[in-house]
């Protein structure tokens, strides 16, 4: 029989590879691993790996890919003897050691051990690799190669790459150690991963937000990455295909209705789908849904194909589909008739209500389209539904139930009226109350009085009237919860918000830390970690920003060991991490605590990240990282546009605006902006968001030359940190005070306001409102740091900071040169300037464009920037790459950089 020389040759590479050196730990060559074992379904890189790290790590290896054919015990063992001859090749020839011929009568135990007894007993290290195993199912070949692994020389490790888990008795090498495996869990991309990918095929980077989005949507399924990677050409592309990636996107459609066509039998395929209607599975739960016979051997037997069934934990009995997979199978339920899909969705909520699992239970009734299921679940599971929650999941059960039957039960209207104001849907909460306004005398709606006084209080907070809030809040103490018994302490964390909101701080952490204790008493979860981030604002606003921190390492180690990572108020607390580190310049955390707030809220709505993007253009600002900024504003802009937020987050997403309009010098947008803003009330800046909303006035003004006017706003506030201990936001008004008196022209009073601002940086530790500056920090540091008047303390304060603005990267200044007409000028006159730039003018816009590219801007970005239509951006790209002879991009950034290095004598 001829041999295929190809199928005992490592693959070639692809042409673009990413390195995966963090699972080298799984490739040690010694005598106690036996088998290295590859498995993953189709898509997961196992070749690509091997045929990567193998050199990487200068193993030496032998190949042998199988195909369909080879599932024959002659044939497989023709192979497995040209593989070992390959492996020996060296030794066969200067120590004639032979391997005897197949036999004839293809006993595959008998043949490789009579090779066993062939080969040497010493050698090298090796691996014999053994690629598309699923292949191999005839039990002869199974029973050799088990054989084979009991009695394999200590010298050489057996490496097999399968989609399936083969019956060589893996549970028995596991448990002597003498098995290392590399699953679908360990193959999946992780960010840096995905970075290098985009980095090496793409020629724009996608922002962290969108290129982690992608990696929750794929699971870090390779094959999903490049099929986003080759299908874009553009940063908006990428953010928008992510958008559409799913299982059920025709393009995965048609490979998994392949793949399952190959895989299973029809009965076995319908089997699959009605399991489908599970989000994550147990034998249990199984028999609970189905009927049939024999449902654990053929889920174990799914398992085993690598038909994307994952166990996230290995020590469980738990299962769930790969989220692709699993969308693909919900799609392709359409095949079972809309009786039948009822029916397994009822039986799923009542299965997973058996199993004390009330979420799950009401995201199948929902999908039921069960109503009445759904009211007797709303009204009996709802304290535990609203205490996991599950917001989304309740909006989607009071949406089919619809309002007017929400508003004759008095149970389901305090729920709605919750979950519309966790949602920040306030005018609905507002209409909720009118209803309950309207009912109160009635004896069924009175017995809920406590509770409906805690919601109207709540809704009085939001809207920053605290003088209502505290006295509903103190009504709702006042008499017994009878539905949400944890009623009188969110009651309490009221109070503690509305002396917060007030200005009282200390005695907000009193009643803060008396919700913390009793919520400890009653495993009020939400309630506790809320009560951490309280504190933990209280503590920033008093300037104590490591105390702080501290309080948030007591809420994350709570968040670990009670597994609350998918509660929403875990983004609260990452939220409130990354404004820590920014304001200690800690970036690349602060980014990563950012991401992950929003990781958090992924399924619940883009709308309640906006606390999180705002970090994440910060970081990227304080970076100098203009294009990955500009998208962050873009999507900032939008998510703010789209709901009606609490002033807190109002004014400091207007602040991270501000900063970005000031680098770029669009006075425009700062003229604007002051006359739709918030207005700036001094009288109650009693609080952190009333503060930094006339800040922001204070800013614009300064930037649009009102010096004055700006100096008497922070004046007026500064009477309010003093008297009421706002230390952090005294230190931030000290900072725009010596801004606004700088780009007056009067030193003296600046250089005092920074020095202020020192001194109480103390205490707070802040640098990234320092940095915020941008070019009159470096000034005024100098002149206090040659003044000599400061002490030990802000003379190092003042030195680190001015070596973090010295490495700041000022992104408008490429813009403002080139908008100057004076100065395009002045490098056409230039002798050395290129002699096309002379010969073929750029038009004023056409310079503009070169500059933002050179900024690092996409078309989109750019369009965006300048207020034109896409298209239009390309035409005048078109045009000045034909002026100039330029074919690509990184030419035109080559030359913009050469063009300002004239006139910043660089």
């Amino acid at each position: 029989m001829s041999l295929l020389q190809e199928k005992l040759k490592a693959p070639p590479l692809p042409l673009s590879v990413v390195a995966r050196p963090r699972l080298n730990d799984h490739f040690g060559l010694n005598d106690r691993v036996r088998l290295l074992m590859v498995q993953a379904p189709p898509g997961y890189g196992k070749t690509t790996l091997l045929a990567e790290r193998l050199p990487a790590l200068e193993q030496e290896a032998t190949w042998l890919g199988l195909d369909q054919r080879d599932n024959q015990p002659a044939r497989f063992l023709a192979y497995w003897q040209a593989a070992l001859n390959a492996l020996l090749s060296e030794q066969l020839l200067s120590e004639k050691i032979r391997l005897s011929p197949v036999a004839d009568d293809g006993d595959c135990v008998e043949q490789l051990e009579r090779w066993l007894g062939e080969l040497p007993e010493q050698r090298s290290p090796c691996r014999l690799v053994v690629d598309n195993f699923e292949h191999l199912s005839h039990p002869d070949i199974l029973a050799g190669i088990a054989h084979w692994l009991r009695h394999q020389p200590p010298w050489l490790t057996l490496t097999l790459a399968s989609r399936s888990r083969p019956a060589l008795g893996l549970a028995s090498l596991r448990l002597r150690g003498e098995l290392e495996e590399i699953d679908l869990h360990a193959l999946a991309f992780d960010s840096e991963e995905a970075q290098t990918l985009c980095a090496e095929q793409l020629s724009f980077p996608p922002t962290r937000v969108s290129l982690e989005r992608a990696l929750r949507r794929s699971g870090g399924w390779v094959m999903a990455l490049s099929w986003l990677v080759e299908r874009t050409t553009t940063r908006a592309g990428f953010d928008a295909l992510v958008d559409r990636l799913s299982g059920a996107h025709p393009d995965f459609v048609a490979w998994f209705d392949e793949l399952l066509s190959a895989a299973l039998p029809l009965e076995e395929r319908e089997l699959m789908l009605q399991l489908g209607v599970l989000e994550r599975f147990s034998p249990e739960l199984m028999a609970r849904l189905l009927e049939g016979e024999r449902l654990t051997q053929r889920l174990e037997a799914f398992e085993q194909a690598g038909l994307f069934i994952e166990r996230p934990d290995p020590h469980a009995q738990w299962y769930r589909f790969q989220r692709l997979f699993g969308e693909y199978l919900r799609y392709r339920r359409h095949e079972l008739s809309l009786a039948t899909q009822r029916v397994l969705h009822q039986r799923a909520s009542q299965a997973w209500l058996a199993l004390n699992d009330p979420v799950m239970a009401l995201r199948q009734a929902i999908l039921a389209e069960a109503p009445d299921d759904v009211a007797s679940l709303l009204t009996a599971q709802g304290p535990a539904l609203l205490a996991s929650g599950a917001y989304a999941l309740l909006a989607k059960g009071f949406a089919l139930l619809g309002e007017p039957r929400l508003s004759t039960r008095p149970e389901h209207t305090l729920l709605y009226g919750w979950v519309s104001h966790a949602q920040f849907q306030f005018e609905i909460t507002a209409r909720v109350i009118g209803w309950i306004e309207a009912q109160l005398q009635a004896p069924e709606w009175q017995r809920l009085s406590a509770e409906f006084a805690t919601l109207r209080a709540q809704l009085a907070i939001n809207q920053g009237n605290a003088e209502r809030a505290a006295p509903l809040a103190e009504q709702a103490l006042a008499v017994p919860a009878r539905y949400l018994a944890s009623t009188p302490l969110t009651a309490t964390a009221i109070l503690s918000e509305a002396r917060f909101v007030l200005g009282y701080l200390e005695e907000s952490l009193q009643r803060v830390r008396e919700v913390e204790r009793q919520a400890r008493q009653r495993d009020g979860h939400q309630l506790l970690l809320w009560s951490f981030c309280h504190q933990s604002e209280t503590l920033v606003a008093q300037g104590r920003l490591q105390a702080a921190y501290d309080i948030q390492e007591r809420a994350f180690a709570h968040l670990e060991r009670a597994e609350l990572e998918h509660l929403p108020v875990a983004e609260f607390l990452y939220r409130i991490r990354s404004q820590v580190l920014w304001e200690w310049h800690r970036l690349d955390e602060a980014e990563q605590a950012a991401l992950k707030g929003i990781a958090v809220l992924d399924n619940q709505g883009e709308r309640w990240t906006l606390q999180c993007h705002i970090q994440l253009a910060k970081v990227a600002q304080s970076r100098g990282d203009q294009a990955q900024c500009a998208d962050h504003i873009r999507r900032l802009r939008k998510i703010l546009a789209e709901g009606d937020y609490h002033i807190d987050w109002v004014a400091n997403a207007h602040a991270t605006l501000l900063a970005w309009w000031h680098s770029t010098q669009d006075l425009d947008a700062v003229e604007r902006w002051r006359q739709e803003a918030p207005a700036p009330i001094t009288e109650g800046a009693t609080n952190h968001f009333s503060q930094c909303n006339v800040r922001n006035h204070a800013r614009a003004l300064t930037l649009l030359g009102r010096f004055d006017e700006a100096c008497t706003l922070l004046e007026a506030l500064e009477v309010h940190t003093q008297r009421l201990g706002l230390v952090t936001d005294a230190n931030r008004n000290q900072l725009c005070l010596a801004a606004a008196a700088w780009s007056a022209g009067r030193e003296e009073p600046a250089c005092q306001h920074m020095h202020q601002a020192l001194s109480l940086a103390s205490r707070t530790a802040l640098v990234g409102s320092f940095l915020r500056l941008g070019k009159p920090l470096g000034e005024l540091l100098n002149r206090l740091l040659d003044s000599g008047t400061l002490d030990a303390l802000e003379q190092a304060r003042a030195e680190r900071l001015l070596a973090l603005a010295g490495r700041q990267k000022d992104f408008g200044s490429a813009r403002r040169l080139i908008l100057d007409e004076t100065v395009i000028a002045d490098i056409v006159a230039r002798p050395d300037v290129p002699e096309l730039i002379r010969t073929s003018p750029l038009t004023r816009r056409e310079w503009q464009i070169l500059g933002l590219i050179h900024a690092g801007l996409s078309n989109e970005q750019i369009a965006e920037q300048l207020s034109v239509a896409p298209t239009t951006i390309k035409t005048h790209i078109r045009s000045l790459y034909q002026k100039q002879n330029i074919r690509r991009r990184d030419e035109a950034i080559a030359l913009a950089g050469q063009l300002l290095a004239h006139i910043q004598g660089e």
